[in-house]
């Protein structure tokens, strides 16, 4: 791959010159007179701002609404919500090919890996000069390059999970010299991170990090936490054999690129979850629970969850704030319009919605693992927090309150009644929700432009958190070991949590059956992950993304309430997006303009 192209070359060069954009304000040091990366590397502040540039590549879940690859709009581009940001709205809608897809994480990733292989070859430790003079010891450069070593990593997974076999970029190469680079195969590309991470996980901190200007470090929990997710893509079918159109893909040269099907790789994640499990166990990380009155509260677990730093959380990132109600993210556009400074967008689809739980622990529909819940009616309405509201939001799970604002339910602080029905106040004639539901999730019931003023609040943005691997843990034993009973055990921590029973209580033919048991894993993971940025990812590695019945499907109609109704007949589910899905969407394409400058390089199966 020439990174010639947009990548390397311009980073090459202007590595030395025009590059120095990209560095954090270091530009305008070099402009001043420096004329090489060799003198950043002579300056411990200028090799401060070099590292923070290279550590700022962390997945950031919280930005849904208008982010790039390395944001959320992956929540948008699932089976979870619809957005207006005009690109994830094209990219369901319209049909797909390798120079119109957007949210690309190839040219910032590669980049950032090249700026982490520049420090990793000319960053030292750098002694005081003078009386006060500033410096960087021993100690701290290690800190600095332990931290740049796992960046290189965690960059190489993101890219492996949107894009498969990718090239593994470890050396600067000089402008003179040969910039292509061909993509590695699935097993290489897991055997180096596999590699990097173990190498560099006894360097990094031994326990979860406490002190607040550094939470957003990484640790050997976060390792571990990447080495579980690279393990599980690796077993999973979309990467293990199970994408017919991949397996016979090769390089130019003949080298195939995605291997046949092998079930060892699921022992192999099963150790590396396990490991992770372990660790979280050693008093590291548990699940977080808020008690009232000296009971577990489901509703205020999974609120607070979100709000604060806390022990379930394995890294996060560093926020001021979610946009807040002067901004334009998650904050205001969740904000029903009639709130003021309000842009209530976000619209979360009936297809999640229906898969929420009853509060008994059973689906509103039967399913192979479950039976339907009798709670579950659409007729008539009862009281929900003082209001009438459709009983087919009556009588559900705490999570499903949690994450769905609906039709007629009170908006925290001013308890007004909030509706969607043509001639309400929150419309289609402005700026609404187009399902007739906004997400509520990981919104603050503070933030409120004029009551009391709470424009924004600060909460961290979740990476990892231990429920998703608790889930993986299940999930990898139930490939390997069916009838052991901690597949269950670690699902129903997570259900407990929600306030809801035992699966097995619910149907004792569960225990045991793989088939049930996956389908289970399944449904608590779009659950309790969802608009947490991998659903998307999931159902792809899991290849169900095209469909079983009517469920996971990715293409197709998508449905909400009647926004064009009135009070009564607003409750009607009618088709609210018709989406685009092809089986070449299991993985993304490699961008066009690097196949172009390349010789090298191969595309992804159909595009």
């Amino acid at each position: 791959m020439k990174f010639s192209l947009s990548i390397l070359m311009f980073f090459m060069f202007a590595g030395l010159m025009s590059c120095k954009k990209n560095y954090l304000d270091v530009s305008n040091e070099l402009a001043g007179g420096l004329t090489s990366t060799d003198q950043v590397f002579d300056n411990p502040a200028y090799t401060r701002r070099w590292y923070a540039n290279v550590m700022s590549g962390v997945a950031d879940y919280s930005n849904i609404i208008n982010g790039d690859g390395l944001g959320n709009p992956w929540a948008g581009m699932s089976d979870e919500i619809a957005n207006g940001f005009g690109n994830v709205v094209n990219y369901n809608i319209s049909p797909k090919n390798s120079l119109n897809m957007g949210f690309h994480r190839w040219e910032s990733l590669y980049q950032l890996i090249r700026q982490a292989n520049i420090f990793l070859e000319k960053a030292k430790p750098i002694p005081a000069t003078g009386t006060d003079a500033d410096m960087l010891d021993d100690a701290e450069f290690k800190q600095l390059k332990t931290n740049v070593l796992f960046m290189r990593a965690y960059y190489h997974y993101l890219l492996f999970e949107q894009y498969g076999p990718i090239p593994i970029a470890t050396t600067v190469v000089e402008p003179t010299g040969d910039l292509d680079l061909p993509r590695q195969s699935v097993d290489e590309v897991v055997a180096f991170i596999d590699k990097e991470l173990t190498a560099i996980m006894p360097l990094l901190p031994q326990t979860a990090i406490t002190d607040e200007l550094f939470l957003a470090n990484p640790t050997k929990g976060v390792a571990l936490a990447v080495k579980a997710k690279l393990w599980m893509y690796a077993a999973s079918p979309l990467l293990n054999g199970g994408y017919a159109p991949a397996v016979s893909l090769a390089n130019k040269d003949g080298k195939k690129l995605f291997p046949a099907k092998d079930q060892t790789k699921w022992n192999k994640a099963l150790a590396a979850t396990k490991e992770m499990i372990s660790f979280a166990e050693q008093g590291n990380y548990e699940l977080y629970k808020a008690f009232t009155n000296g009971v577990l509260d489901p509703e205020k677990s999974i609120y607070d969850l979100f709000q604060v730093y806390n022990k379930e959380i394995i890294w996060a990132t560093s926020k001021n704030g979610w946009g807040g109600m002067d901004g334009d993210a998650l904050d205001r556009r969740s904000t029903p319009r009639s709130e003021p400074n309000g842009l209530g967008s976000t619209a979360v689809l009936q297809e999640l919605v229906d898969d929420f739980y009853m509060k008994d622990g059973l689906p509103i529909n039967n399913a192979q693992f479950l039976p339907a819940s009798p709670l579950y009616t659409e007729a008539g309405k009862s009281m929900y927090n003082g209001v009438n509201v459709s009983n087919m939001w009556i009588n559900r799970e705490p999570r499903f309150y949690n994450t769905v604002f609906f039709a007629g339910r009170k908006w925290h602080i001013t308890n007004r009644e909030i509706n969607f029905y043509k001639g309400s106040p929150n419309d289609r004639s402005g700026q609404s929700t187009v399902s007739g539901y906004l997400l509520y999730k990981r919104f603050n019931r503070k933030v409120h432009k004029t009551s009391p003023g709470v424009a924004s609040v600060f909460r961290p943005s979740i990476v990892f958190r231990l429920a998703e691997f608790y889930l993986l843990y299940a999930e990898a034993l139930n490939e390997v070991e069916a009838n052991n009973p901690d597949v269950l055990k670690y699902v129903n921590l997570v259900r407990e949590r929600a306030g809801l029973p035992k699966l097995e209580l619910l149907n004792a033919a569960i225990a045991g059956n793989q088939a049930l048991q996956r389908e289970a894993i399944q449904r608590e993971s779009r659950i309790e992950l969802c608009t947490e940025g991998q659903r998307y990812f999931d159902v792809r590695r899991w290849m169900i993304a095209e469909g079983n019945d009517g469920k996971n499907k990715q293409g197709g109609d998508f449905y909400g309430m009647n926004m064009d109704g009135d009070a009564t007949t607003f409750f009607q589910r009618i088709i609210v997006q018709r989406r685009v899905f092809e089986t070449k969407q299991y993985l993304y394409p490699i961008p066009y303009n690097e196949l172009e400058k390349s010789k090298l390089l191969v595309q992804n199966p159909g595009w």
